[in-house]
């Protein structure tokens, strides 16, 4: 069997072992896989990075199952997210929501769509708040789930609060901080309730 060649955004990048690390990987066909990279110890290889999108070509899975990266092509790396703790944060809880909670099959390709574009927002634009709300938002109504019938009418008072938040772009957005964290809050309380979501 040949090998595969992916086109692949990084959300997980563990140590596994002395010699390889384990990357966690959303494809938009495959949705979220597992495998494992040798570390190179020369200062020329590129190391994967947490939020990197690569193309990644696999090794064909052998009696156990687990793949192994032949080769690691850096696209996109995004250190502009490591620059401030509110925007690694945030990036970093939707990374980790996103392994916890895997997309299915059908809704892989729309989820890596929504996941890169909020990792680009959150690298070159203000407001990482509003663009996890948003993300998770998105990535919500697109598995179906129906949350504008069930959370959103319910919230009151903060229903234009949340819709400022969904419309307004990342760079006039008015919202305070404090409202857009509450609001995720809940948002998140509802996805476990409603989706059986499992929050990092």
């Amino acid at each position: 069997m040949a090998a595969t060649t992916l086109r692949c955004l990084v959300l997980g990048c563990d140590p596994s072992g002395e010699s390889h690390r384990l990357l966690t990987l959303l494809e938009p066909a495959e949705g979220l896989l597992r495998c494992l990279v040798r570390v190179q110890r020369s200062k020329t290889a590129t190391t994967p990075d947490l939020f990197d999108e690569a193309e990644i070509m696999l090794d064909p899975a052998k009696d156990s199952g687990t793949r192994f990266v032949r080769e690691y092509r850096l696209l996109t790396r995004r250190q502009g997210i490591a620059r401030h703790h509110r925007t690694l944060e945030r990036a970093s809880r939707l990374a980790t929501l996103l392994r916890k909670n895997p997309p299915p099959p059908e809704s892989a390709e729309v989820c890596y769509q929504i996941t890169h574009e909020t990792l680009e927002a959150m690298t070159h634009r203000p407001r990482p708040d509003a663009a996890y709300f948003k993300g998770l938002w998105l990535i919500l109504k697109d598995g179906g789930w129906p949350l504008h019938e069930h959370w959103f009418v319910r919230l009151g008072a903060q229903r234009d609060d949340a819709t400022a938040i969904l419309t307004q772009p990342l760079d006039a957005q008015t919202t305070p901080e404090a409202t857009v964290a509450r609001l995720s809050t809940d948002l998140e309380k509802w996805a476990t309730q409603e989706a059986h979501f499992i929050l990092p």
